[in-house]
């Protein structure tokens, strides 16, 4: 039997792409076998139209100016609290999905006693260059889940990544699903190393571009294409050229969510560094196209991945490291059929719709 209501409170869409949009419609599709009614508290919200939830939303611009971004962010937090304050009752469920910095609304849910369960993802003191403002972040994070009255992360493995900073001993297990292929293709298959990220430094798409450089003075048949988009786009583009790459690295930027199963088919790998992570969708697509991964062996990726059984675990995030991880997966190409044909069972058993539903309803079955 489903439970009655509950509520989801997420960061606000402010990005001109639909990432946000396909990915909280996706949660709201798993929950959807918990909960007969679900409400959606946010700004700028956008769900797919097979996605039965109410949406209380705000309108918000992304302004230039950095302190009228922050003054915006204060004012829509305290538009959501009180919609909370008003409309939420004790011991209902109130889900921070992708809501890390949501700190007014999470305070507003405690005040009305609500059952708070609070989303963890990759650490991001971890990520990148350790900065100020990431640590005042992680800190943030870190308060509040332990002050939740559960957390929630999309595999056991995100956990470790916050390994002493989380005392919360209340843990739910919610994660999202893949549509797999119906089929694996392997003979659309070309030599290309695909990359689907943000152009960012914790994703290491630099160091991926001087190994695969490297990599292509003995294997010219290879080929790599990136998707993607962030602060690095135009670092990742001069770097390219520096290298007089343009014949065989291709930055394709940003390309929207159903476009995606139709740009990687012909992939033969996926490369995936990065120095912190939840479970990452794109991994999760790329398998369920029967695509094999090479990933850091960080977050929910150590739980998704079996070295060298269907995929393999980068040593480090360094040039030298994810060289010697490419060198390997294609040194297993007598293997590689077997090895992308476990990755697709793997979604398939593991991260369909069904088989998330049937997560979250032995997860929130004391909701």
């Amino acid at each position: 039997m489903k439970n009655n209501v509950c509520y989801v409170i997420t960061n606000p869409m402010i990005a001109a792409n639909r990432s946000a949009e396909v990915t909280l419609s996706k949660f709201l599709r798993v929950i959807s076998a918990v909960y007969d009614e679900i409400h959606v508290v946010g700004g700028n919200l956008m769900i797919e139209s097979d996605v039965k939830a109410t949406l209380h939303t705000w309108h918000i611009l992304r302004a230039k100016n950095k302190a009228k971004r922050l003054l915006d962010i204060l004012l829509l937090q305290l538009k959501m609290s009180w919609h909370i304050l008003r409309t939420v009752s004790r011991d209902v469920p109130v889900f921070f999905w992708i809501g890390d910095k949501m700190l007014f609304p999470f305070l507003a849910a405690k005040c009305k006693r609500a059952d708070v369960n609070y989303f963890l993802y990759g650490n991001v003191m971890k990520e990148g260059r350790s900065s100020t403002g990431t640590r005042l972040s992680g800190k943030l994070i870190s308060r509040m889940a332990n002050r939740a009255n559960s957390v929630c992360v999309e595999s056991p493995g995100v956990l470790s990544e916050w390994a002493g900073l989380i005392r919360n001993k209340h843990s739910r297990i919610i994660h999202l699903y893949t549509d797999p292929s119906d089929k694996i293709a392997f003979e659309n298959r070309k030599p290309t190393i695909g990359m689907i990220c943000r152009l960012t430094a914790g994703k290491h798409v630099m160091e991926s571009i001087d190994a695969f450089y490297e990599f292509h003075k003995t294997h010219q048949d290879y080929s790599m294409e990136i998707i993607g988009s962030g602060k690095q786009e135009l670092l990742c583009r001069e770097r390219i050229a520096e290298l007089n790459a343009d014949s065989y690295i291709h930055l394709l930027g940003w390309v929207e969510h159903n476009r995606i199963p139709d740009t990687i088919k012909s992939w033969k790998y996926l490369l995936f560094p990065t120095d912190t992570e939840g479970m990452p969708n794109s991994v999760l697509e790329s398998m369920g196209c029967g695509i094999p991964v090479l990933a850091s062996p960080v977050g929910g990726l150590r739980d998704l991945i079996c070295h060298g059984e269907n995929g393999w675990f980068l040593q480090n995030t360094t040039t030298d490291g994810i060289l010697e991880g490419l060198s390997r997966a294609v040194s297993d190409n007598n293997k590689y059929e077997t090895i992308a044909s476990a990755a697709y069972e793997t979604v398939c058993c593991r991260f369909t719709l069904s088989a998330a539903q049937n997560r979250a309803k032995e997860n929130c079955r004391d909701n």
